[in-house]
């Protein structure tokens, strides 16, 4: 396994290289923007990364299907998943993916699943210089045991206080709000904000097929209803953009409310 000092080097050099590519190069995490770094494949099983967390007092969120079960370290509690994540740390297992949270004073970050693998989600409280922020966050996952296989510093940068959003990628055919969910800060708190159904790490999404169409095989197992031209399903977020980049699928989106005449 890679060493602290090793890890903190690696950092620095792929630091230093994106420094060099950019001609007018950040140099630190700003406290009014948030950050998405991808972490590419973790290779790390589930049952060593639950021990590994609720040995280092992580609270843990388990889902079962729609249900959730909640422990702190080893000892199982009867709070809510809302009370749940608003601790400083957490670990969030749904079906094959997680996610994980840790609140520090200085800043926040979440590592949760991506379409590529997974992602780090860096939100600063304070100005922060990025090389020294990010050897400290992977060094934590690593004694976790959590360790990306592509690293990108390249990443991503949003405001915090962007009431517009994000229009969805080109070819990726959905519902604006859905595709904010899926870069938003806290998945937890943008689908409560916007009243999606959410279940873990899954959102129940309605994908309208095309004439003739049909629904990837790939989703099969996330359909909770389906008709010809519809199908309900409870999707991972992280799989949305995918799904609405499907040939066989003209739109996805959450469900028509019905609204008293």
């Amino acid at each position: 396994m890679m060493t602290r000092k090793a890890l903190a080097l690696l950092v620095v050099v792929l630091f230093t290289g994106l420094l060099a590519a950019n001609a007018q190069p950040a140099t630190q995490f700003l406290e009014t923007n948030y950050y998405l770094v991808s972490l590419g494949q973790i290779g790390i099983g589930l049952d060593s990364l639950i021990d590994a967390a609720q040995t280092a007092g992580y609270t843990l969120i388990e889902y079962d299907g729609d249900i959730a079960t909640v422990n702190v370290g080893v000892d199982p509690t009867e709070r809510t998943v809302a009370e749940a994540m608003a601790d400083d740390m957490v670990l969030l297992v749904d079906g094959d993916r997680f996610l994980l949270k840790r609140a520090l004073p200085e800043y926040e970050y979440v590592v949760r699943p991506a379409e590529g693998g997974y992602e780090l989600v860096l939100s600063p409280v304070q100005g922060l210089a990025i090389s020294n922020t990010l050897t400290s966050i992977l060094v934590s996952l690593q004694e976790l045991g959590i360790l990306g296989d592509a690293v990108d510093f390249d990443f991503n940068t949003f405001a915090k206080d962007d009431l517009k959003g994000s229009p969805a990628p080109t070819g990726a055919r959905m519902d604006s709000s859905l595709y904010n969910l899926v870069i938003a800060e806290d998945w937890h708190a943008y689908a409560a904000e916007n009243s999606f159904d959410v279940a873990g790490l899954r959102v129940e999404v309605i994908a309208e097929k095309l004439p003739g169409g049909a629904l990837p095989e790939a989703y099969a197992a996330y359909v909770v209803e389906e008709s010809d031209l519809l199908a309900k399903l409870l999707l991972p977020i992280d799989q949305l953009v995918a799904l609405a980049s499907s040939p066989s699928i003209g739109y996805v989106r959450t469900a028509y409310e019905p609204v008293a005449p």
